[in-house]
């Protein structure tokens, strides 16, 4: 963090704990333990997604596994890309799991479904086909160089949020800041006239983590469920 943004991590830092308290009472991000290919899928349709629409597909796939007698939550790059094999292509496996958005809005867009079997493709490349083996890459390159690279010329995912979204789903400490998520940082610290870069807000999040103190993907999850509206604590601490 660069020091002349200090004052305002100060001033963030004393905003959420204003707002969201102990995090002890904080629902917490859902992952995958086991599961690399979930982490893919979600991580993929999260941008620009109720994320209801997130879970749906998530849950037609486990669906659609459970129909194989598999489980989609033991589920690598492999698998996940033997699914588009069974379907026929990306546009089998968008009905697969009942969702056609594509990347992005301009014409000619891929499919999501498209970018999750790309994404598969590029992990598989790498010799990365299970969460154990994402795992054991980052206990040799902590900045998993590499698939970092590869995610980054993905279709539509240039700007790192799907990436950091990725991470947090395979249990590493990041954070992935959206628009909502940005806005937020820069209303409650005081950056309302500068426009931060997703990466910006990403530290200054890891910052404001440290001084908290908690860790960066559960302080982003929680701005992230306070800005669109969801339920920021467990359910014992509402009744």
């Amino acid at each position: 963090m660069t020091n002349e943004l200090a004052a305002e991590a100060t001033k963030l830092t004393d905003v959420c704990r204003a707002i969201f308290g102990d995090e002890a009472n904080w629902i917490k991000a859902d992952g995958y333990p086991h599961s690399l290919a979930l982490a893919i899928i979600d991580s993929i349709f999260s941008t620009g997604s109720h994320y209801q629409s997130v879970i749906n597909v998530v849950n037609e796939y486990r669906a659609y596994r459970r129909s194989q007698g598999a489980d989609a939550d033991q589920d690598g790059t492999g698998e996940l890309l033997r699914t588009f094999e069974e379907v026929g292509d990306s546009k089998g496996w968008a009905v697969l799991v009942n969702n056609h958005k594509p990347a992005h809005t301009g014409a000619k867009a891929l499919l999501k479904a498209e970018v999750v079997r790309q994404a598969a493709e590029a992990l598989k490349a790498l010799d990365i086909t299970t969460r154990a083996e994402l795992h054991a890459e980052h206990s040799t390159d902590e900045g998993l160089s590499p698939v970092k690279e590869a995610w980054l010329r993905l279709p539509s995912q240039s700007s790192g949020v799907t990436f950091n979204y990725f991470l947090i789903l395979a249990g590493f400490q990041s954070v992935k800041p959206d628009r909502m998520v940005i806005r937020f940082v820069e209303e409650h610290a005081g950056l309302e006239g500068k426009r931060l870069t997703s990466m910006q807000t990403a530290e200054l999040i890891k910052k404001v983590a440290e001084l908290y103190p908690t860790q960066p993907r559960r302080l982003d999850h929680v701005i992230w469920r306070h800005v669109s509206g969801r339920e920021i604590f467990r359910a014992e601490e509402l009744s």
